[in-house]
């Protein structure tokens, strides 16, 4: 149990170092002209000038899934459940075997990336949905505590009488 509470307190400690410290909502590190600093960056602030991130070592949230045949990072689960597309995207690029170990620990859940953030122009494909891509090198983080959670079985859920006939 004191080990739990530690975990806890960690995380704690790490999530507070992550507000944003204006509140413009964009990060305070993303305003400094330093292109080689890693600045975090919301998807609202890219989505809104991609063009001032472009080639900046960024660090962004987000749902790792798979949409339309590419590897990107979602703004938001129920966007993504709902089929929103525009706008909601960055893709992940890099070598293939470094996407394929991504996606096998993080696929579908809440993840910090850090890359390399460039433009995209547009040219009447699947890819004009995109914000942009995030180029190696890449490093991802799971947003979530790793605890894992107990999942109950069907033995313990409670029977009526009436079922059984």
């Amino acid at each position: 149990m004191v080990r739990f509470f530690l975990i806890l307190a960690f995380y704690a400690t790490s999530l507070a170092g992550c507000a944003d410290a204006s509140r413009s909502g964009t990060p305070q590190l993303c305003e400094s002209e330093k292109k080689e600093s890693v600045c975090r960056v919301s998807f609202r602030a890219l989505a809104a000038d991609p063009a001032s991130f472009d080639g900046r070592k960024v660090r962004i949230e987000g749902y790792l899934v798979v949409s339309a045949g590419l590897f990107v990072l979602s703004s938001s689960k129920e966007l993504f459940d709902a089929g929103v597309a525009d706008e909601v995207f960055v893709r992940i690029r890099g070598p293939l075997d470094s996407q394929r170990q991504m996606y096998d620990q993080h696929g579908y859940s809440w993840v910090s990336v850090t890359g390399t953030f460039k433009t995209k122009e547009r040219n009447g494909t699947t890819d004009d949905i995109l914000i942009g891509e995030l180029h190696p090198p890449t490093e991802v983080r799971a947003l979530r505590f790793p605890i894992p959670r107990r999942r109950e079985t069907f033995d313990e859920a409670a029977i009526d009488l009436k079922d059984l006939n």
